[in-house]
């Protein structure tokens, strides 16, 4: 381009490639979106229950509690994975990713803390608030994407067709 012209002035090579969106990949994102939320919502309120059934065990509602405890705690590791894997199918902004990402990691390693003994297992419910505060983070982040249609809720949604 010479200093007199202008991006608008430029000349397209092929005329014929536009940016279009493809419809069902934006549906499939915008549903991936939607789920990414409610799995960060299941996840808030798994780590409440988790309080609860600990708090139960501790005064003295059994050893049930702490079954109870154990298994929600396993079944909250699907969720936490699945945050991730919705993250990246929805594309959604980088700090999504890496805030999803962090889900997944810390909520694992957080469970294998759960057997650990003495300063190291006292990590386990240190890191559970981790993640309820990274879990919380997205949930805020998703209700802000899902109310404002104006900005546009996904990174990609309009794609070059060639």
């Amino acid at each position: 381009m010479s200093r007199n012209t202008t991006a608008a002035d430029a000349i397209e090579l092929d005329p014929r490639r536009r940016a279009v969106t493809r419809p069902a990949l934006v549906r499939v994102r915008r549903a991936a979106a939607w789920l990414h939320l409610k799995l960060a919502l299941a996840l808030i309120l798994g780590v409440f229950v988790q309080v609860y059934l600990i708090g139960s065990y501790i005064f003295g509602a059994g050893q049930v509690a702490l079954e109870a405890h154990r298994t929600v705690g396993f079944s909250l590791q699907g969720p936490e994975l699945f945050i991730l894997l919705t993250a990246l199918i929805a594309w959604l902004p980088r700090v999504d990713m890496l805030f999803s990402l962090l889900v997944a990691t810390v909520g694992f390693v957080q469970a294998g803390l759960a057997s650990a003994h003495r300063w190291v297992g006292g990590l386990h419910p240190l890191l559970a608030l981790v993640v309820l505060s990274l879990a919380a983070l997205l949930a805020t982040r998703g209700i802000r994407r899902q109310r404002n249609p104006a900005q546009p809720p996904l990174v990609a949604d309009r794609f070059r067709v060639g």
